[in-house]
């Protein structure tokens, strides 16, 4: 039998490449640990750093005794770290009342993707440094006292899903390159001071649920590519200086909208009429514009509805008697405008009523006489400032939750009902400039002329 030979030089080839992956990965664990050691260092530099600058802690413990270098960062309040690297991944500190500006360390947090620093008195602008955190999907600086403009490069963050800066005091024109982010669902800068244009590029945010401005200073038309967002549940533009009409194609790609809100602004024009499209709508408000036209009966299609703000235009004609099918409708005001006719009988059978003003317009007729059975939730009635007559104040006085009674400047008759002061809850209830005769002095917040 013939001995199997041994190739010597190839085993000291095998082994020595063998010796060299052994020192290759030793090299590499090495080199890991000494990574972990100095970006956990960072870490713990850039969060002590945001220490320093806070003047105020009311509580006096929850930075001064708990953020320490005796103990790790991961068991800092308000530090959440990974699993394996030990690395800040979220930081929260909303709410605990700190005074201070933010430090530009923060930026040095790179593995950050959730950042809440909101319902504080933080000061200052933000730093630029910010834009460092490459991870972030979540920043809330919202309810601070911040200033400056909103910052231009949160649009080149390419994680960032939700934006809330609002109730602060940043001021300046929004940058249209925030809009450069598909991913972002969430945009909120409502209560500020930012004016100029809403830019035409905030239509790129194909994936954008919330967008809420409300409460600025802005002016122009409504970008029409807003209405194009499909994904778009929660639109609230109002309290600005918005002019322009509405597209007419205002719903036909806004099939998820639960909230639109354009109140308080300068828009013109019919309401579109295939408002019936936003058929997931829950609260509608276009109140303090100057809309004009009729009230579309495709409104009665919203059977969704629970708030309908239309107040404080210039329709004409009277209330459409599909409004009757808002069977989950809690608040109706159409005060204010040019409205005629009677009251509309089939805005009594929404049993879920809890807040009817029909104030301010020329509606005529009266009440039913079971009023109080067909909306035994009705805490609120405005019929100020009508030609209403005939009402029978006995049968109003029998809806017993009701908080406020305003029936000022009609064409009443008779006398002031003794049961009214059975109502525990009424706190107000204005008859003013009417022909009824009678007091009640008893009950002390009353308008009873």
């Amino acid at each position: 039998m013939e001995r199997a030979c041994v190739d010597l030089p190839y085993l000291e080839a095998i082994f020595s490449v063998s010796i060299y992956k052994i020192c290759f990965l030793i090299a590499v664990a090495v080199l890991s640990l000494n990574c972990y050691a100095l970006n956990s260092t960072t870490d713990e530099e850039a969060l002590l750093a945001f220490k320093t600058r806070i003047t105020s802690d009311p509580y006096n413990s929850v930075l001064a005794h708990n953020w320490s270098t005796n103990t790790s960062i991961c068991n800092w309040i308000g530090v959440t770290c990974s699993r394996s690297w030990k690395r800040v991944m979220a930081l929260n500190i909303s709410g605990f009342g700190f005074t201070g500006t933010i430090a530009p360390h923060l930026g040095n947090l790179t593995f950050l993707g959730s950042l809440d620093i909101s319902s504080n008195n933080f000061t200052g602008i933000i730093p630029p440094e910010l834009s460092n955190l490459r991870r972030l999907e979540e920043i809330n600086l919202g309810f601070n006292s911040f200033i400056g403009e909103v910052p231009s490069r949160f649009g080149t963050l390419p994680e960032l899903q939700q934006i809330l800066l609002n109730n602060n005091n940043f001021s300046g024109s929004i940058p249209p390159s925030l809009f450069n982010n598909s991913k972002l669902q969430s945009l909120q800068m409502d209560f500020n001071f930012i004016n100029g244009n809403i830019p035409q590029e905030i239509g790129n945010l194909s994936a954008l649920e919330i967008l809420d401005l409300r409460s600025n200073q802005l002016t122009g038309s409504v970008p029409f590519g807003i209405f194009n967002m499909s994904s778009l549940k929660e639109l609230d533009l109002a309290i600005n200086s918005l002019s322009g009409r509405l597209p007419e194609n205002t719903c036909d790609s806004m099939p998820k909208l639960i909230l639109l809100h354009l109140s308080n602004n300068l828009l013109y024009g019919q309401i579109p009429s295939n408002i019936y499209k936003c058929r997931y709508l829950q609260d509608l408000s276009l109140s303090s514009n100057h809309f004009n036209g009729s009230i579309p009966s495709a409104i009665g299609s919203l059977t969704m509805l629970r708030r309908l703000f239309l107040g404080i235009n210039n329709f004409e004609g009277g209330i459409p008697w599909e409004i009757g099918n808002l069977s989950r409708l809690e608040i109706l005001n159409v005060q204010g405008g040019s409205l005629t006719g009677p009251i509309p009988s089939f805005v009594f059978n929404i049993s879920s009523l809890k807040s009817i003003d029909f104030s301010n317009n020329s509606l005529s007729g009266s009440l039913p006489v079971d009023i109080h059975h067909k909306l035994p939730e009705l805490e609120q009635l405005y019929l100020q400032s009508n030609q209403l007559a005939g009402l029978t104040l006995s049968n109003i006085l029998d809806c017993k939750r009701l908080s406020v009674i305003s029936l000022s400047d009609n064409e009443l008759t008779g006398g002031l009902p003794a049961k009214v002061g059975n109502l525990t809850r009424l706190k107000y209830l204005f008859l003013d400039n009417n022909r009824l005769t009678g007091t009640f002095d008893s009950f002390q917040i009353i308008k009873f002329e």
